[in-house]
C-alpha cells in the first residue's frame, strides 16, 4: 500500500534558494528597465500623467508568478527609475513639484498593496494544489485499503465455507474407499452422495465468491441486475428472507456502480 508522506506547506516550498533572488532580481530589473525605456522614447510622461501605472503590470505579474519578493523589487525600483528618468529634474532624485511627490508616493503605496494581493492569491492558489494532491492521495490510499480488505474478507469465506467443504470431501472420500475395500457398496453410494453434496456446496459458495469479486452481469446488465442476483445469491446461501427496493439504473460509470456494488 502507498505510504503518504509529509505534504510540505506552501511556506516551506516557497522558501527561494539564492538563484531564486537572483533570478527573481534580475526580472524585477529588467522590467522596470523596459517600462522606463519605453516611456522616456516616446515621451509619454508628463504628456500622459497616469503612464506611470504601466509599471503596475511588471509588479503584478511578478507578484502573480514570482513572488512578493520579486514584486516588491520591482515596485521600488520602478519608483526609482520614474523619479531618476522621468520626474522633472531629470537624472537626479530631488523631486522639486509637491504634485510629483505625492504621484510617486500613491504609485509606490498601490505598487505594495497590488504585489501583496497578487501574491496572497498565488499562495492561496498553491495551498489549494496541495491540499487537492493530498486529497487526491488520501483518495488512493483508501481505494487500496479497501481493496486489501475485501481481499482480505474472501481470504477468510474461502477458509470457513470452501475449505472446509472440501475438508469434509476428502473424509467422505477415504469412507467411500474404505466401504469399497470391506465390500460394502451401501455404505459407499451413502458416502458417495455426501460427497456430491459437498462438492455441490462447495461449487455454489466458490461461484459466488466469485460474484462478489466482480459480478459479471454489473458489465453486461447493469447495477440493478448485478444486485437483485446477489439477493438471491443471499437468499440461497444463507437461508434468509432478503427484500430488495431497487429503482431503475443509474447513470453511472462502471467504476462507480462497482463502488456502489460493493457497498450494498
Amino acid at each position: 500500500m502507498k505510504q503518504i508522506g509529509r505534504i510540505p506547506s506552501p511556506q516551506e516550498r516557497a522558501k527561494p534558494h539564492w538563484r531564486r533572488y537572483v533570478n527573481d532580481s534580475l526580472l524585477a530589473l529588467g522590467g522596470g528597465v523596459l517600462v522606463t525605456s519605453l516611456i522616456a522614447a516616446g515621451h509619454l510622461y508628463p504628456r500622459i500623467p497616469t503612464i506611470s501605472l504601466v509599471y503596475l503590470l511588471v509588479v503584478v505579474a511578478l507578484a502573480s508568478t514570482r513572488g512578493l519578493y520579486a514584486a516588491s523589487l520591482a515596485s521600488l525600483l520602478a519608483v526609482l527609475a520614474f523619479d531618476y528618468f522621468l520626474v522633472p529634474p531629470l537624472y537626479t532624485f530631488v523631486v522639486s513639484k509637491f504634485e510629483d511627490l505625492l504621484t510617486l508616493f500613491v504609485f509606490l503605496a498601490t505598487a505594495v498593496i497590488t504585489s501583496q494581493l497578487a501574491s496572497a492569491q498565488r499562495r492561496s492558489a498553491e495551498e489549494a494544489r496541495g491540499r487537492e494532491r493530498e486529497t487526491r492521495l488520501l483518495y488512493e490510499q483508501a481505494q487500496e485499503l479497501a481493496a486489501l480488505q475485501e481481499r482480505q474478507r474472501l481470504a477468510r469465506e474461502l477458509h470457513d465455507s470452501v475449505s472446509q467443504a472440501l475438508y469434509g470431501i476428502s473424509l467422505w472420500a477415504h469412507t467411500v474407499r474404505e466401504a469399497l475395500e470391506s465390500s460394502e457398496p451401501e455404505q459407499a453410494e451413502a458416502a458417495i452422495e455426501d460427497v456430491l453434496t459437498l462438492a455441490e456446496a462447495g461449487l455454489a459458495e466458490m461461484h459466488a465468491l466469485i460474484f462478489e469479486l466482480r459480478p459479471e452481469s454489473l458489465e453486461t446488465e447493469g447495477l440493478v441486475a448485478a444486485l437483485t442476483k446477489q439477493v438471491e445469491a443471499l437468499r440461497a446461501r444463507y437461508k434468509l428472507t432478503v427484500e430488495a427496493d431497487l429503482v431503475d439504473e443509474p447513470d453511472l460509470s462502471l467504476e462507480k456502480k462497482e463502488a456502489l456494488y460493493r457497498i450494498a
